[in-house]
C-alpha cells in the first residue's frame, strides 16, 4: 500500500507537512506571492454530519460568498455527492463521521481532488494528521482541523473554495490535453476505484502502523477482525487491541520493517482472549514509507483459526495414534499367546516376545524367514496345502492344531488361529497368526487316552470273563462234533468198512467244525488284544454284523432273539473298530443282563443303525427290560456308579470316554416303546 498522488495544480493554503496546527495563508500573503485570481462565482461547500451550531456560524460569516449543503454520512452519501459533482468546491467532515479517512479516500477520486477538511477534537488532531500522511489514495488537499479554531474556519473554507475554483479553471485551460489523455485518466480513475474497493473488501485485514505501533489506518475487514471502527482504532496503540502475551511478537514484526535485514516470516498469534472466542491470526509485515519519508509498517492479517484448529486436531490425533500404537505394542508384546505377522508370501515380518520364548529364536532371527521353516514334518504338507489355497476375504478365523519344531529340536503343538489380512486396494496383504501352546495339554490327553485304552482292555477281558461259561459252551459244540466224527472214522477203519467217500465226508465235517471253533477263538483274541488306537474307515453295518456272533453266544444262553434293523446304505466313519465293537458289545451285554427278570416271551433285543442327519451316523441298542428311573439316568455314566450287585461301575464310563475320543455323543432313553431302555451313540461322518 504505497504511492501517493499529488496534483501539481493544487495551491495549498492549508498545509499539513508537519504534525501540528494548520497554517492559514491570508489573502494579502496570497497577493504578495502573486497568487491573485479573478473573482469567481459563489462557492459551494458540502457539510457531512457537521454540528448545527457550526453550520449556522459559517452561513452567517460567509453569506453571499459560499452556499452550504448538508449531508449525513450514510451509504447513499457517495451517490448523492457524485450527482452534485462537479459543482462542489469543498467538503467539510464533522466530528461525528466515524470513518473520515475512508470517506475522504472515496470522495477525492470522484471530485477531482476537491479540498477536504476533517473536523477533529484537539487531542486527536496530531494523530489524524499522521494517519493522513500514511493513507493511500489521498491528495495533499486533505487536512484535519481542530474544533478549537472555529474562528479561522470560515477563512480557510474561502481559501479552499478559491483553490478548487482555480483548479477547475486550470482544468478547463488544459481541456484539450485532458481529452487526449482521457483514456489514461479514466483508466486511472477505474484502477483507483478498483484498488480502493479491493483493499476495503479484501478477505484479509490491513493495518498501517507507525514505528511505535500506533494504528494509522485499516481496512474494513481488519475492523471486523478487531471489532473496531476506523475512528475508534485510529491513533490507538496495538497493545490496546491485542493480548499482552502477543505484543512481543508484533513489536518484533514492526521493528523488522523499520530496519529490514530480510523479509520477516509470518507469525501466528492467538487473540482468543480479546476476541471473546477461539481465533488465530497470521500476521505478515512489510515496510511502509509516507510522503515525508517517515517509516512505518503494514500488517496483513489473515484469519487462520480453521487451519490452526485443524492442525491442532491433527496433532492430537497423531498423538492419540502414537499412544494407541504404543499401548497396542505393549499389549501384543506382553500377551501370553505367540503372535506372528506374515506378508502375502508367508514370510514373517513381525513376532512378539511370546513367539520368541516359545520357539527359542530372537525377533531378528525369526523376521524374514518363511513360516514353513518352523512347521514339523508331520504337518508341513498340510500347512503348505493351506498356504497354496486362494485367500478369500469371506473366510472366518479357523482354529486347528499344528505341530512345530523349536530351535533346540523339540516338538511342540499349538492351537493355531490364522486371520488373513486384506487391503481394500491391493487385495491379500498377509496373515496374522496367533499360537496357543497346548503341548502340555496334548501330553495329558495322551496319558488319559492310554489310561482309557488300558481300562477298555480290562473291561473287554472282564466281559469275556463274565461270558466264559457261555463261550465254553459255544466252543464245546464244535469240539464235541470233531471228537465224534473222529471216533466214527476210527471205527470204520478198524472194521475195514471205511470207503473213501465216507472218510472224505467225515474229514469235511471235522474241518468245518474246526473252522467254526477257530473263528470263535480269533474273534475273542481280536476283541481282547491290547493295542494302540488304530483309526481307519469303519462300515458301521459290517461292524454290527461282525459283533453278532459274539452276541449270539450269550443271547442263545438266555433264549433271547437278536433283531438287526440296519439303515442301508450308511457312509463310512473314521475310528478304531475294536473300541467301537467294545461299545456295541458292552451295551448289548448290559441289555441282556437288564432282561434277566423279564419273562422269556417278552424279551426282545434290537440293534438299529440310522442317520439322524447327513453328517452323523447313529447306533442304538434297545431292550424290553424294566427301564431306568430319572435319578439313575442322571448318574448312569458317572465312574463307579452301578445298579448291579457285583458291578464296578466303569463300563458305561469307559464307553462314554471312547465316544468322546471319537467326537461323538452317547444318550440314554430310560423308557422306550417297549418299556425298556435304549442306549444310542452318534458319530460324525468325515468330510469328503
Amino acid at each position: 500500500m504505497t504511492g501517493f498522488d499529488t496534483d501539481p495544480t493544487c495551491l495549498d493554503v492549508v498545509t499539513s507537512d508537519t504534525v501540528g496546527e494548520p497554517q492559514v495563508v491570508s489573502s494579502a500573503q496570497a497577493t504578495a506571492t502573486g497568487n491573485t485570481s479573478p473573482e469567481y462565482a459563489t462557492g459551494r461547500v458540502v457539510l457531512v454530519d457537521v454540528d448545527a451550531a457550526i453550520v449556522s456560524r459559517l452561513e452567517a460569516q460567509l453569506e453571499g460568498r459560499i452556499s452550504f449543503e448538508t449531508l449525513s454520512a450514510s451509504r447513499q452519501m457517495l451517490a448523492e455527492l457524485e450527482q452534485m459533482l462537479p459543482r462542489v468546491d469543498a467538503l467539510l467532515l464533522g466530528v461525528d463521521v466515524r470513518e473520515p479517512v475512508r470517506v475522504a479516500q472515496r470522495v477525492q477520486p470522484l471530485g477531482n481532488d476537491i479540498p477536504v477538511l476533517i473536523l477533529t477534537e484537539p487531542e486527536h488532531h496530531a494523530q489524524l494528521g499522521q494517519v493522513l500522511r500514511f493513507s493511500p489514495f489521498l491528495g495533499s488537499d486533505v487536512s484535519p482541523w481542530p474544533v478549537s479554531r472555529l474562528d479561522e474556519l470560515s477563512l480557510t473554507l474561502e481559501e479552499a473554495v478559491s483553490r478548487a475554483q482555480k483548479r477547475r479553471s486550470y482544468h478547463s485551460a488544459v481541456a484539450a490535453s485532458q481529452r487526449r489523455l482521457g483514456n489514461i485518466y479514466n483508466g486511472r480513475l477505474q484502477i483507483t476505484h478498483y484498488l480502493d474497493r479491493l483493499l476495503d473488501n479484501a478477505p484479509i485485514g490491513i493495518l498501517n502502523v507507525d514505528v511505535h505501533g500506533v494504528i494509522l489506518g485499516m481496512n474494513r475487514y481488519a475492523g471486523r477482525m478487531l471489532d473496531r471502527t476506523e475512528r475508534e482504532a485510529l491513533g490507538v496503540p496495538l497493545a490496546n487491541l491485542f493480548p499482552p502475551e502477543e505484543m512481543d511478537t508484533l513489536h518484533k514484526l514492526v521493528a523488522s520493517c523499520v530496519a529490514p535485514s530480510k523479509r520477516p516470516a509470518p507469525e501466528v498469534i492467538d487473540i482468543s482472549r480479546t476476541a471473546g472466542s477461539v481465533r488465530f491470526l497470521e500476521v505478515m509485515a512489510s515496510s511502509l514509507v509516507d510522503r515525508s519519508g517517515q517509516l512505518g509498517a503494514t500488517l496483513i492479517l489473515q484469519d487462520v483459526t480453521a487451519r490452526v484448529c485443524a492442525e491442532r486436531e491433527r496433532c492430537e490425533a497423531e498423538e492419540s495414534l502414537r499412544v494407541s500404537e504404543r499401548r497396542y505394542r505393549e499389549l501384543v508384546q506382553t500377551m501370553s499367546e505367540a503372535l506372528a505377522l506374515t506378508d502375502d508370501q508367508h514370510v514373517i515380518t513381525y513376532v512378539n516376545e511370546s513367539f520368541c520364548s516359545m520357539f527359542g529364536y530372537s525377533s531378528e532371527e525369526a523376521v524374514g524367514r518363511h513360516l514353513l521353516e518352523f512347521v514339523h514334518e508331520e504337518d508341513k504338507q498340510l500347512m503348505s496345502d493351506c498356504m497354496s489355497q486362494a485367500p478369500d476375504a469371506a473366510d472366518g478365523v479357523k482354529r486347528y492344531e499344528t505341530a512345530w519344531v523349536t530351535r533346540d529340536g523339540r516338538k511342540i503343538t499349538t492351537l493355531t488361529s490364522p486371520k488373513r489380512i486384506f487391503d481394500p486396494n491391493a487385495g491379500y496383504a498377509g496373515c496374522l497368526g496367533i499360537f496357543t501352546d497346548i503341548t502340555e495339554r496334548k501330553q495329558v490327553e495322551e496319558r488319559e487316552k492310554k489310561h482309557m485304552l488300558e481300562l477298555a482292555h480290562v473291561s473287554r477281558v472282564t466281559t469275556m470273563g463274565e461270558m466264559s461259561s457261555q463261550i465254553a459252551h459255544e466252543l464245546a459244540q464244535p469240539l464235541t462234533a470233531i471228537a465224534g466224527l473222529s471216533a466214527g472214522c476210527l471205527k470204520l477203519f478198524r472194521a475195514g468198512a471205511a470207503t473213501p467217500e465216507d472218510v472224505e465226508e467225515s474229514l469235511s465235517d471235522i474241518s468245518q467244525q474246526a473252522n467254526r471253533a477257530r473263528d470263535i477263538v480269533v474273534r475273542l483274541r481280536n476283541f481282547v488284544r491290547n493295542e494302540e488306537v488304530q483309526r481307519s474307515r469303519i462300515e458301521i453295518n459290517e461292524l454290527v454284523r461282525g459283533v453278532v456272533p459274539l452276541i449270539e453266544v450269550e443271547a442263545r444262553w438266555y433264549s433271547l432273539p437278536v433283531k438287526l434293523d440296519l439303515w442301508e446304505p450308511l457312509p463310512a466313519i473314521m475310528g478304531d473298530s475294536i473300541l467301537i465293537e467294545q461299545i456295541v458289545l458292552n451295551l448289548v451285554h448290559n441289555a441282556i443282563e437288564a432282561m434277566h427278570s423279564t419273562a422269556p416271551r417278552r424279551r426282545s433285543l434290537t440293534i438299529r443303525t440310522s442317520m439322524p442327519d447327513e453328517n452323523h451316523v447313529q447306533v442304538a441298542v434297545c431292550d424290553s427290560g424294566p427301564g431306568i428311573s430319572d435319578g439313575v439316568k442322571a448318574r448312569i455314566f458317572d465312574p463307579f456308579f452301578t445298579t448291579k450287585a457285583d458291578g464296578m461301575g466303569m463300563g458305561l464310563a469307559i464307553t462314554r470316554s471312547i465316544i468322546d475320543a471319537h467326537q461323538g455323543i452317547i444318550e440314554v432313553n430310560g423308557h422306550n416303546e417297549q418299556g425298556g431302555t435304549t442306549f444310542s451313540f452318534t458319530l460324525p461322518v468325515p468330510e469328503s
